[in-house]
């Protein structure tokens, strides 16, 4: 009983300071924030092709950074394809972001999982990850028509809930405001 709760305690004291970190470097500005211009993402997707987010001016795009080594990040996964096969119909792009170094575990999982929609790849994200200066994993942006960012989850988030849907659905009918 008194090594689970030193295990309860270390986690917790783990969980504090990494919510802590969190928010100083929010504080500090940062992490891009709502209402910043969406920096520029050109990344391979597993599929080979480069996609670009320019290429989706004018549509709602949620670009989600996450990994398959980070729990949260596979927890938070299959609402995210869930709400993706909901709106992808009406007009909403999700673009999975993985910083995984290992390609292979990479296919798998998203193999395992059932994801279709786009898997980019940014490997450590050291690439053009870095502009978005992310936190932590997983981190997600819902960027709209105009590349302007108008929501920011750091952490996970239930993608599929029908407040989240309704949500995207305002944003995603002509002529919405942010």
């Amino acid at each position: 009983m008194k090594d689970l709760l030193r295990l309860a305690a270390l986690v917790a004291a783990i969980l504090a300071a990494s919510f802590a970190f969190v928010a100083l470097q929010q504080r500090k500005g940062y992490g891009l924030g709502e209402g910043a211009s969406a920096p520029p993402l050109r990344l391979p997707s597993l599929s080979g092709a480069e996609v670009a987010l320019e290429s989706y001016r004018g549509r709602v795009v949620l670009v989600n950074f996450w990994a398959t080594w980070c729990p949260p990040c596979v927890e938070e996964m299959p609402s995210l394809e869930r709400l993706h096969r909901a709106l992808a119909g009406e007009g909403l792009v999700v673009l999975g972001v993985s910083v995984d170094e290992d390609g292979a575990a990479l296919e798998a999982f998203v193999r395992r999982a059932g994801v279709t929609f786009p898997i980019l790849r940014d490997p450590g994200g050291r690439g053009p990850t870095a502009a978005w200066r992310t936190t932590g994993w997983p981190e997600s942006f819902v960027v709209d028509g105009t590349g302007r960012i108008v929501r920011k989850m750091v952490g996970p988030a239930r993608w599929d809930t029908p407040e989240a849907i309704a949500w995207f659905r305002e944003r995603l009918k002509p002529g919405a405001r942010s």
